[in-house]
């Protein structure tokens, strides 16, 4: 930015033209408003555990037996993990059940599950009148027991591929990233499972 004689001129970065003429509060207005290349219009909050966060989500199906990640959906941040069910079901996987936790509990997930010969194991969810009865704890906490196995793969992502924050800007680009990651776990997983293999001679 310079000054000259016929006025204040702004060599700018930004999409908008250079107008001659600009006082200083047009300058400092000018230059504080963000840019557009730098914003990300996709992104939302939402809040979890009462911490508000910003970004992107990234919902996954695994296969309990061998623990790769089948399927996966990236959303904002505010769209509810529910509304991700139906893109997360693998209609290939060997096995029926289906575990989650109580946010996809409700009849209309177990109808969506049946619709498509998938068995619920989802977690039962209690109301502020009809708390869950001393079975349907003890119920959910064996279902905790495998549904935990969705938990180890974040947890590998955070303790031992770089941790879950992306750096990208737009929906596409997380999109994208987000799939890298997830191939990439899948790979180390392989590789996890490979080590392990017996080969009886």
């Amino acid at each position: 930015m310079r000054s000259s004689q016929a006025g204040l001129y702004l060599r700018c970065n930004r999409k908008s033209s250079c107008r001659q003429g600009f006082s200083r509060a047009d300058v400092r207005r000018e230059l504080s408003r963000p840019l557009n290349g730098y914003k990300d219009l996709d992104a939302r909050w939402t809040q979890k555990n009462g911490l508000s966060y910003y970004g992107y989500k990234n919902s996954i199906c695994i296969d309990v037996d061998h623990g790769f990640i089948r399927r996966y959906a990236v959303t904002p941040a505010n769209i509810h993990d529910s509304q991700m069910l139906p893109l997360l079901l693998d209609p290939e996987n060997e096995h029926d059940y289906v575990w989650a936790d109580s946010a996809y509990s409700g009849e209309c997930f177990d109808a969506l599950l049946s619709l498509g010969g998938f068995e619920s194991l989802i977690h039962e969810k209690g109301a502020r009148n009809h708390p869950l009865s001393d079975a349907a704890k003890e119920l959910n906490r064996l279902k905790s027991s495998i549904r935990a196995c969705v938990e180890h793969v974040f947890g590998c992502m955070t303790m031992s591929m770089g941790g879950k924050l992306t750096r990208k800007i737009g929906l596409e680009r997380n999109e994208a990233w987000w799939g890298l990651k997830n191939l990439t776990f899948n790979l180390l997983r392989y590789l996890q499972r490979s080590a392990h293999v017996v080969v009886v001679a």
